[in-house]
């Protein structure tokens, strides 16, 4: 049992990462819904910069760098070309898997997966401490959110803009750089998640960007709340993975219980998110 346990927290990690970083975007009242393609251009740097002979903090430089650069992306889109926010976070979505596959043709000479050499290693090092960081860095979100100026903007541009900008804020400034932050984080979990399995697949993100949307609703927009969510969705992951084999459960059914179990959350959460909305009013 202790080992489903600790499997589940390694597999959190990334499920973490990116649904804190979506966390600060949705109270700023931008929602970044590219998670997913983030995902996985941080997962296909890493291994790209590996596979090129970088080391692991190269490689995860390079994944957040990229990260940030489709945040920036995004931002652009929205706040100077006045874009849809749903509509361009689709696109990059779109067109992230699309790039990965053309660069990886043009330098590995097939669209296929890339190995990272000597991730099991490095993994078998680092793993347990990286998971353990992820508590602090939970209550490190939460105090930048409660305790921040910063996080003050942040709840403030959802909530008050113009109050922002009668305080000489940019509410501009604020929506850019959660959504650069959010999508770095991104391609942080994705740069994990690479490491963790010790290459780049095409589509391993496996609808993680999607579920750390769900995370954030049913941890009730509360980074502690989240930690826990996170932890939920990857126990499910593990205890599907080890079901397979067992006599008479489809295996599709089983690789679909994370997508399941996250729409049942979600039901549930928003249930319970209306209910207490309406005890409130």
């Amino acid at each position: 049992m202790m080992d489903v346990i600790l499997a589940a927290a390694n597999s959190a990690v990334p499920l973490l990462l990116a649904s804190l970083g979506v966390l600060l975007s949705e109270r700023a009242g931008v929602l970044n819904i590219s998670m997913e393609g983030c995902i996985t251009a941080g997962a296909f740097m890493t291994a790209l910069v590996m596979a090129g002979g970088g080391n692991a903090l190269a490689a995860v430089t390079a994944a957040i760098a990229v990260g940030a650069f489709f945040g920036s992306l995004l931002s652009g889109f929205h706040l100077l070309l006045t874009a849809n926010l749903f509509i361009a976070g689709m696109g990059i979505n779109l067109l992230i898997p699309s790039l990965a596959g053309l660069i990886s043709q043009i330098v590995q000479g097939s669209r296929g997966a890339i190995h990272i050499p000597e991730a099991a290693q490095l993994m078998e090092w680092g793993l347990p401490y990286i998971t353990w960081l992820m508590v602090p860095l939970t209550l490190l979100t939460a105090l930048l959110l409660t305790r921040s100026r910063f996080g003050s903007h942040i709840r403030a541009a959802e909530s008050s803009p113009d109050f922002l900008r009668e305080r000489g804020v940019s509410v501009e400034k604020t929506h850019f750089l959660v959504l650069v932050i959010s999508s770095a984080g991104a391609a942080l979990a994705g740069a994990f998640l690479a490491l963790r399995v010790g290459a780049y697949v095409p589509g391993m993100s496996s609808g993680r960007g999607w579920i750390a949307l769900v995370i954030i609703w049913m941890g009730f927009r509360r980074p502690t709340g989240i930690l826990i969510s996170s932890f939920f969705f990857a126990l499910i992951e593990i205890l599907a993975g080890r079901a397979q084999g067992i006599g008479g459960i489809p295996v599709t059914l089983l690789l679909a219980m994370p997508s399941l179990a996250a729409l049942t959350a979600l039901t549930a959460a928003t249930i319970a998110y209306s209910s207490k909305t309406r005890l409130r009013g």
